[in-house]
């Protein structure tokens, strides 16, 4: 006879082996049922105050070990009293920093990285070419023949440099990606933003531009500022030239618009000179129209230079600014960032069908330009 079991034979559980079973489940991450526990990590945090004094003292490290920066970009702002506020300021933490010789580590860097300044004592070459000749009656007029430009290969590349204030960087990128399909073109970018030709004392591009051409030789420059220099004109070492209303303020901007000129000058080598769009900004504007005009003239006088018109190309149905411009497949496009001085993809673009063609004319062998 079989026999059968009923619920009074099953083992009897101990009423304490039910909390010993819950607390070896939660160590292996079970409930009490059987089910997975999910642990749930408390992540630490700052409290607010370690925060704020942990700022404080990274700022007063950054101001400490780059007080040397800081004067010099306190140097760069337009003449004012917020200029010699600034000036003041950073002068007198520069100071303490190198009496304690807390900003040595910056001084170490910048002198390993070539940062230091040493061209407070730069000058241009002497002018090579004669003044503008008169419009008197027997006034004659040369041609001078230039040794051509090397015809560029995939294998050795042209090697154009692009340098200038943040305009030129953009002009730079956009050349470079038009011509990205070309590879006997090599475009090196060197722009510098907030930089000019008037204060020699924030950036030198007199010197700057030596110095590339001795190390990268490049056989094309572009070359393109204007934007920032509407303010006065100050030599490296701090010496105050010319205030921007000075009635000779021109006559000294001239003169470093031909320096740059006369610098790039050597064997074949050309400088397309790129002029800036006009702005919508009327102080930057006055600006520009001044050094356009100034570089023209002084490119129209050297055979090695050729001056690239860009206000021309984006310009407005009255040949000025505007923000929108119809393009030659009769589509409308904005032309400017939102600070009316950079040109938007674009419009940059509409400059690059202009501009290659130009770079790519310069392959031609006896090239021939008429000069004084």
């Amino acid at each position: 006879m079989a026999s059968t079991r009923t619920h009074t034979d099953r083992p009897t559980r101990r009423p304490d082996d039910a909390p010993a079973r819950t607390a070896a489940g939660a160590r292996r991450g079970e409930a009490a049922n059987g089910r997975r526990v999910r642990r749930v990590r408390v992540r630490r945090t700052m409290s607010a105050d370690a925060v704020w004094k942990g700022t404080v003292v990274a700022l007063a490290t950054f101001v400490v070990l780059g007080s040397g920066s800081m004067v010099r970009s306190a140097e760069g702002m337009p003449l004012g009293w917020q200029r010699s506020v600034a000036v003041a300021v950073t002068g007198a933490i520069d100071r303490v920093a190198n009496f304690l010789s807390l900003n040595r580590p910056y001084d170490w860097a910048a002198g390993a990285l070539g940062l230091e300044r040493t061209d407070a004592d730069f000058e241009f070459p002497e002018e090579r070419v004669p003044p503008p000749a008169d419009d008197a009656p027997g006034a004659t007029t040369t041609t001078t023949t230039l040794p051509p430009v090397r015809v560029p290969t995939a294998e050795e590349p042209l090697r154009v440099l692009v340098a200038g204030d943040s305009t030129a960087k953009s002009l730079g990128e956009s050349l470079a990606g038009t011509t990205a399909d070309r590879p006997e073109l090599q475009v090196d970018i060197q722009g510098e933003i907030s930089t000019g030709l008037a204060r020699f004392d924030y950036f030198n591009w007199g010197a700057r531009l030596a110095q590339l051409l001795e190390e990268n030789d490049p056989e094309v420059v572009l070359f393109m500022v204007g934007a920032n220099d509407g303010q006065s004109i100050i030599d490296g070492d701090g010496t105050i030239v010319a205030q921007f209303d000075d009635p000779d303020w021109a006559d000294h901007y001239r003169r470093r618009v031909a320096g740059i000129m006369d610098l790039v000058e050597g064997g074949p080598r050309r400088l397309i000179w790129v002029g800036e769009p006009d702005v919508g900004a009327a102080n930057v504007q006055r600006a520009v129209r001044i050094g356009n005009q100034l570089a023209e003239e002084e490119a129209a006088r050297r055979p090695w230079v050729t001056y690239f018109d860009v206000a021309s190309i984006v310009a407005g149905e009255d040949g000025g600014y505007a923000e929108f411009i119809t393009l030659p497949d009769g589509s409308t496009a904005r032309c400017y960032a939102s600070d009316g001085v950079h040109l938007s993809v674009r419009c940059l673009a509409r400059v690059m069908e202009e501009l290659v063609p130009e770079i790519s004319s310069l392959y031609d062998d006896g090239v021939s330009r008429s000069g004084p």
